[in-house]
C-alpha cells in the first residue's frame, strides 16, 4: 500500500524509459527488466515541512506508508538523489545498499528454479512455499487443490483483467448455502509478492487440515471461505517479466503513463484524501470509481454474496493489522469491535513467531487512503474488513527473502482463523469497561456491547446467570437493552451477594442463529468476581500537589520530564486528564498548543515519577491508577517501554509491578493487589519510569486517578462460617462445636 503522495514522475521511471526506448510505452511486456543498479533504500525522518517536501520530491519512489513530519520515510533513491537529500539536511539511514543486487539475485534464483521444472507443488506439504510463484504456478496450484478435494473445493471465476487474464478464487467449504462467508485476497498491488503466497498458504492449509484438524473441520462446516490470490494479474505478471517494483494495474492512461492503483479505485469515498488524480502517481485513483475490470470483478463478486461477513485484504510491508476507516481519522461505528478483534489477531500472530504487528484503524495508524477495498467492503457491504500489511518493516521491503514466506504465512494463518471464528458468530459480545474483579455486597451494574454480525440479539432472550455456590444451580436475571445504535448497549446487574463470597457468572444472548455466550464456553468457564467492601486509603486526582516527586535522583532525560499540568494534546499525548471533573494530571513534558508529535516527548534517557508514602498495611490493599503510554511513532517505534515498580520499604528496594508497552491511545485503568508483589506495609511507594532508549523513538506517558484502597468484610457477630450473613448455616457450625474447645464458635469468649 505504499505510495507517492506528490504528482511527480519517479526518476526511476524516467531512467527506465530512456534505457528501454519508446517500446516501453507501447509494448512493455517485451521489454527487458530494469535492474535498479546502484539504487538504494534509505530511511529519513523529516524534522519539518520543508524537509518532508524535499525528501518526497528528490526520491525516486516512496516505499513506506504515509508521509508526515517526524515520521520515518523509506525512499528509493539513486546516488544523486541521496546526495540531494543529505544536502537538504536530512539524516540518512541506509536500509538496502543496492536494490538492483537484490532484484538480480531474486531473478537468477527464480530463473534457475524454472529451468529445473519447478512449476507446481506437492499437496499436503510446505514445499510449494519454498519460493515465490508466478500467475501460472498459482493457477496450477489452485487446480491441484480442487483435484485433491473436489468435495470441498471449487474454482470461482470472477472475470478477466484488462489484458484478459483470469481472476480466480477457490471456494473451500462444507457449509450449507447461505452460511456466513469470509474472503481473503492478495495482490491488489503487484510488487507485494508475499501477499499471494500468504493467501495461497491459507487455502492450502485449509484443504490439508480439513480432515485432520477438528477445529478447521468445524469452521468449514459453518462457513464458506473464498481465497482470491491475485486480484491484479496483469500488474503481477509485469512485475515478474519487466519491472519488479511495479505497483498498479496496466491501464494505458493515454499520456505516456500506465496504471491505476486498484486499492484507490473502490466506490466508497472515492477520490478523497490519500488518492491521487495524477496518472503518473503510484496512488492514481483512476478516472472514476470502479473504472478498472479488476476492481469491477471484485465488486461483482461481493455483490453476488450478501452473506460475506469477514474479509482480509493482504498487502506488504510494515506488519500492521488495519481496520476502517481509511478515508478519515474518525472512528467507525464498530470501532470497539474492530479494535478488540484487530488486537486479538495481532496477539495471535505474535504467538507463532514472536513477530510484532501493530493493530489500529488505517487513517490514524497508517495514513489517509480513500477508495480502498476495506472501506468499501465495510461501508457498502457491512462486512468486517481488514487490511494486513505483512512482513517486514523495511530490512528487505518488497523484495522479501524466500525463507520468510512460510513464517509470514503461518503467523497470518492464525490471524485469518481468528477472523473466521469471530465473524461467523451471529453477534459479538464485549465489555467496554471490562468485567469487574470486585463488587460491593449491594451488587453492581455491568455494561455490555453487542455487535451484530450475521444476526441480532432477541431482547427477551438476554440473560445473566450467576451463583455463589459451585454446587448450586445458576440463577437467571435479565439483561436490558439501553441503546440500540450499533453496537447496541446492554446492562446486566450482578446481584446483591454476601460480603466475602465469590460470584460466578456469565451472559447468554439468544439470536435467530442460536445462542452466544460470554465466556464463549460458559458455563464450563465463567467470570469470577469477589464481593468485598471498599475502604479508600489514598486518592489523588492530581488537582493539587500531594507530595509526588520527579526525578529525585536528578534528571536523566534531556527533555520530557514528568510535569503536573492540564495537558496540551498531540498525536502521542492526551489532551485531557482521565478524571471526570478534573483537568490536571502528570504527563511527560508539556509542549505548546498544536505542537507536533515529538514536541517535549521524552528524549535521551529516563524520567521518574515517585509517589508519596502509601499505607498499604491491609492484607487486601490494592493500588489503582490510570496510565497513558505511546511509543508507536518516530523512526524507532515500539522500541521502548515504561517500567512501573513498587517498594514496601520506602524506596530502598523495588519490585516490578508491570512493564508498559501497550499503545492504547487512551487512558487505561490498572489495579494490582499489593500482596501479589510485596509484603503489605505502611511504607509502600510506587514509581513510573518513562524512558527513551531507542534512537528516534517518540515516547509519551501520563498518570492520573491514583488510588489506594483495601477490600474488607466487616465483622458480623455470629457469622461463624464467614460468608457475611448470620443464618441457619452459622447455627449448624455452633451446634457442631457444642461442648468442644473450638474457639471459632465461642461467641462470648
Amino acid at each position: 500500500m505504499s505510495h507517492r503522495p506528490l504528482a511527480v514522475v519517479p526518476l526511476a521511471v524516467v531512467r527506465l524509459v530512456l534505457a528501454l526506448g519508446a517500446s516501453f510505452l507501447t509494448s512493455p511486456a517485451s521489454a527487458a527488466p530494469p535492474e535498479y543498479a546502484g539504487d538504494s533504500i534509505i530511511r529519513v525522518v523529516p524534522a519539518d515541512l520543508r524537509q518532508l517536501r524535499a525528501a518526497l520530491i528528490m526520491a525516486d519512489d516512496v516505499w513506506s506508508h504515509g508521509s508526515a513530519v517526524g515520521r520515518p520515510l523509506d525512499l528509493l533513491v539513486d546516488a544523486d538523489s541521496r546526495r540531494s537529500i543529505e544536502r537538504a539536511g536530512l539524516k540518512v539511514e541506509t536500509l538496502i545498499p543496492d536494490v538492483g543486487v537484490m532484484i538480480a539475485a531474486e531473478r537468477k534464483r527464480l530463473s534457475e528454479a524454472a529451468q529445473a521444472g519447478d512449476q507446481g507443488g506437492i499437496a499436503g506439504t510446505d514445499a510449494w512455499f519454498a519460493d515465490f510463484k508466478n500467475n501460472a504456478q498459482i493457477n496450477t496450484k489452485l487446480d491441484e487443490l480442487v483435484a485433491q478435494r473436489p468435495d470441498l473445493c471449487s474454482i470461482v471465476a470472477l472475470g478477466n483483467s484488462l489484458e484478459g487474464r483470469p481472476i480466480r478464487a477457490i471456494r473451500i467449504s462444507n457449509a450449507p448455502a447461505g452460511a456466513p462467508a469470509i474472503v481473503f485476497n492478495g495482490c491488489q498491488h503487484a510488487r507485494e509478492w508475499v501477499s499471494p503466497m500468504t493467501v495461497m498458504y491459507i487455502a492450502n492449509r485449509l484443504v490439508d487440515d480439513a480432515t485432520t484438524d477438528p477445529q478447521i473441520a468445524a469452521l468449514l462446516q459453518q462457513a464458506e471461505i473464498f481465497v482470491i490470490p491475485v486480484v491484479n494479474p496483469d500488474g503481477y505478471q509485469y512485475s515478474w517479466d519487466v519491472n519488479r517494483l511495479w505497483r498498479k494495474n496496466r491501464r494505458n492512461n493515454g499520456n505516456g503513463t500506465f496504471g491505476v492503483d486498484l486499492n484507490r479505485n473502490w466506490d466508497y469515498q472515492w477520490g478523497g484524501a490519500g488518492a491521487s488524480s495524477v496518472p503518473s502517481d503510484e496512488t492514481y485513483r483512476g478516472p472514476f470509481a470502479f473504472s478498472e475490470p479488476e476492481s469491477q470483478a471484485m465488486r461483482d463478486f461481493f455483490l453476488a454474496r450478501p452473506n460475506v461477513v469477514g474479509h482480509i485484504d493482504f498487502h506488504s510491508y510494515s506488519q500492521l493489522v488495519l481496520s476502517p476507516w481509511g478515508y478519515t481519522l474518525d472512528p467507525s461505528p464498530d470501532a470497539a469491535f474492530f479494535n478488540a478483534l484487530g488486537q486479538q489477531m495481532a496477539e495471535g500472530i505474535f504467538a507463532v513467531n514472536a513477530m510484532t504487528y501493530i493493530a489500529g484503524p488505517i487513517g490514524p495508524t497508517l495514513y489517509l487512503a480513500s477508495g480502498s477495498s476495506v472501506d468499501w467492503v465495510y461501508g457498502s457491504r457491512g462486512a468486517f474488513s481488514f487490511t494486513i500489511e505483512l512482513r517486514d518493516t523495511g530490512t528487505f521491503g518488497f523484495v522479501l527473502p524466500p525463507e520468510q514466506i512460510l513464517p509470514t504465512a503461518k503467523e497470518n494463518f492464525v490471524a485469518a482463523m481468528i477472523l473466521v471464528t469471530e465473524t461467523i458468530k451471529p453477534i459479538a459480545i464485549s465489555f467496554p469497561q471490562g468485567t469487574p474483579s470486585v463488587i460491593p455486597p449491594t451488587g453492581a451494574t455491568v455494561t455490555i456491547e453487542v455487535t451484530d454480525i450475521a444476526s441480532e440479539p432477541i431482547a427477551e432472550g438476554a440473560t445473566l446467570w450467576s451463583r455463589t455456590n459451585p454446587n448450586a444451580a445458576f440463577v437467571a436475571s435479565p439483561i436490558v437493552e439501553v441503546g440500540s445504535t450499533q453496537p447496541s448497549v446492554w446492562t446486566a446487574t450482578l446481584p446483591a451477594t454476601p460480603c466475602g463470597a465469590t460470584l460466578s457468572w456469565y451472559v447468554d444472548f439468544a439470536t435467530n442463529r442460536g445462542s452466544v455466550r460470554a465466556p464463549s464456553d460458559a458455563p464450563a468457564t465463567v467470570f469470577s468476581t469477589s464481593v468485598r467492601e471498599t475502604t479508600t486509603v489514598f486518592a489523588d486526582d492530581f488537582e493539587s500537589n500531594t507530595g509526588w516527586s520527579v526525578d529525585p535522583a536528578g534528571p536523566n532525560a534531556s527533555s520530557g520530564q514528568w510535569v503536573r499540568v492540564d495537558p496540551n494534546g498531540t498525536a502521542a499525548q492526551p489532551e485531557n486528564d482521565s478524571t471526570v471533573n478534573g483537568t490536571m494530571c502528570f504527563v511527560t513534558g508539556q509542549g505548546p498548543v498544536g505542537g507536533s508529535v515529538g514536541t517535549a516527548d521524552v528524549d535521551g534517557g529516563t524520567t521518574t515519577l515517585v509517589s508519596p508514602m502509601l499505607n498499604c498495611s491491609d492484607a487486601e490493599s490494592r493500588v489503582q491508577y490510570d496510565r497513558w503510554y505511546s511509543n508507536n511513532q518516530g523512526s524507532s517505534p515500539n522500541s521502548d517501554s515504561m517500567p512501573v515498580d513498587i517498594s514496601n520499604d520506602g524506596g530502598l528496594a523495588w519490585t516490578p509491578l508491570e512493564l508498559v508497552t501497550e499503545n492504547a491511545g487512551a487512558w487505561v485503568t490498572k489495579t494490582f493487589r499489593v500482596a501479589d508483589f510485596v509484603a503489605p506495609s505502611p511504607n509502600v511507594v510506587v514509581r513510573f519510569i518513562a524512558r527513551d532508549l531507542g534512537a528516534g523513538s517518540i515516547v509519551e506517558a501520563g498518570v492520573d486517578g491514583f488510588r489506594v484502597f483495601a477490600l474488607t468484610c466487616p465483622d458480623a457477630y455470629g457469622d461463624l462460617n464467614g460468608d457475611g450473613v448470620v443464618d441457619a448455616s452459622d447455627l449448624a457450625v455452633l451446634l457442631g462445636a457444642w461442648g468442644s474447645t473450638d474457639g471459632s464458635a465461642d461467641l462470648n469468649g
